[in-house]
């Protein structure tokens, strides 16, 4: 799909040096075009009002990919987002802070094209009643706190028994995060455009469980069958909620995933040889 912005909203990672700066910048050339913008520090976790994003066509981001994934966990698909690498990988952000005007000019000019990515919602359910509950864009992992030991996790898929597994951990993946924890664990890399996701045991012990493609409209049970020590719930690599056994986690699509901007610079082959994913 695609859309021709009016108004642009650009967000700028907390405590950044330069993107202060850089945004009242591009805001400012934004303007003289005649497009509306609108700047905000992205405070996630920090209270306060939350970014202003309602009435706005496109979010530019100004960071790495960890504050494009906060972002997008704001936004929860209200607007297209675009980034600007302020960041070391950079793998979800195209811009560049010396290369934005000739891309972005394009961009409004011609309309943003941008497709929209699975993101997925879970529950924590304890004595029946729901404890937690949220959305990532990445990815969700169960795994130990301080003592490295085996886990014994039970798994059913729509209600239905997939087995038991004794492993350091299982990640529940995203194709956006298929390149990250996953990966490193031994899951696939899925493309973006899929609207699936991946679970892939830690390092399972004496387990015939393999990494697994679901399909986006299933509905995966996590269940802890023991706690001898901490367990946790990682969500998207900036969160975490303590699990007690008996506790079940289910995960199934989130209604509001991450809509992403295409500027048109890399493709999706590019970046994962770019950053050293594939060959």
């Amino acid at each position: 799909m695609s859309t021709i912005p009016k108004t642009v909203l650009l967000v700028t990672k907390a405590g950044h040096a330069q993107a202060p700066a850089l945004a009242e910048t591009i805001a400012h050339w934004l303007r003289t075009r005649g497009e509306s913008a609108r700047v905000a520090e992205h405070r996630a976790g920090q209270g306060g009002p939350g970014l202003p994003v309602d009435g706005c066509d496109l979010v530019l981001v100004l960071g790495g990919d960890g504050t494009m994934i906060s972002v997008a966990r704001e936004v929860a698909g209200r607007a297209p987002l675009l980034g600007l690498n302020l960041g070391r990988l950079g793998f979800l952000t195209e811009l560049t802070p010396e290369g934005w005007r000739e891309p972005l000019a394009r961009l409004l000019d011609r309309g943003v094209p941008w497709c929209e990515r699975l993101g997925l919602a879970w529950e924590v359910l304890r004595d029946g009643v729901v404890a937690a509950s949220g959305a990532v864009v990445n990815d969700l992992v169960v795994n130990r706190g301080a003592l490295a030991r085996l886990l014994h996790l039970s798994l059913a898929l729509d209600g239905e028994d997939l087995g038991h597994l004794r492993a350091d951990g299982l990640v529940v993946a995203t194709p956006t995060g298929s390149t990250a924890y996953s990966i490193s664990s031994g899951g696939p890399i899925v493309h973006p455009s899929l609207a699936v996701f991946t679970v892939t045991p830690i390092c399972p012990f004496l387990s015939n469980f393999k990494p697994m493609v679901l399909p986006g409209a299933a509905e995966l049970r996590i269940a802890v069958r023991d706690a001898g020590t901490e367990v946790f719930l990682t969500l998207d690599g900036q969160g975490a909620f303590a699990l007690r056994a008996g506790d079940e986690v289910l995960v199934r699509r989130s209604p509001a995933g991450m809509k992403l901007a295409d500027a048109g610079i890399t493709t999706y082959v590019s970046r994962l040889r770019a950053k050293g994913v594939i060959e």
